[in-house]
């Protein structure tokens, strides 16, 4: 891909939800629904992605928006952009490996 390509591919919103949001940035779900109550995060609601199909009440958060507020106020970006998965990589690395300990036969 190109940057530009890359820059438009970012500017499509991601919605998630607020346990996705609390999961990628290390915060507790009781400090990201603050935020959410407090209107601090970028927030739609799901009929405005999914349509009619979806609920009016509940939102979802816009993750590519709040990563370029984060970029905005500190001109750096925000690890939880890019950590987040490399974290969750490495912890299903470590699960498989205990799986597959685990699913062996004890020798002793």
């Amino acid at each position: 891909m190109t940057n530009a390509q890359l820059k438009m591919l970012w500017k499509i919103p991601e919605p998630i939800n607020f346990e996705e949001f609390a999961r990628r940035t290390g915060k507790t779900e009781i400090a990201v629904r603050r935020m959410i109550d407090r209107r601090q995060l970028p927030l739609v609601t799901e009929r405005e992605v999914l349509g009619e199909s979806g609920s009016s009440r509940r939102f979802l958060i816009l993750w590519n928006e709040w990563c370029e507020m984060v970029y905005e106020a500190t001109r750096d970006l925000p690890p939880e952009r890019y950590d987040w998965k490399i974290k969750w990589l490495k912890k299903s690395k470590k699960l498989e490996k205990v799986f597959q300990r685990s699913g062996e036969p004890d020798l002793h």
